[in-house]
């Protein structure tokens, strides 16, 4: 199986994909699920890889932070 090329992605299948995704946001009762092929979601993900390994992997912040959390029960070490 040969695929596209790495992170290349026909820009209209994937503007396709993401109006398929967000319309399904806020579904109405009776909707359908979201259907996407096999090959929508390879290529998506294969993209999405790109992205995120485009991106640096640490941030740099500013002092102080604050650091608020849902889980107030979870040790910190």
């Amino acid at each position: 199986m040969t695929q596209q090329g790495q992170g290349s992605m026909d820009p209209a299948v994937l503007d396709d994909i993401i109006r398929r995704l967000l319309d399904y946001r806020n579904p109405k009762p009776g909707t359908k699920q979201v259907m996407l092929n096999e090959s929508e979601i390879r290529q998506l993900c294969i993209v999405s890889r790109e992205i995120f390994l485009q991106q640096p992997n640490l941030l740099e912040l500013e002092a102080p932070i604050k650091i608020c959390a849902a889980d107030l029960d979870t040790k910190r070490s």
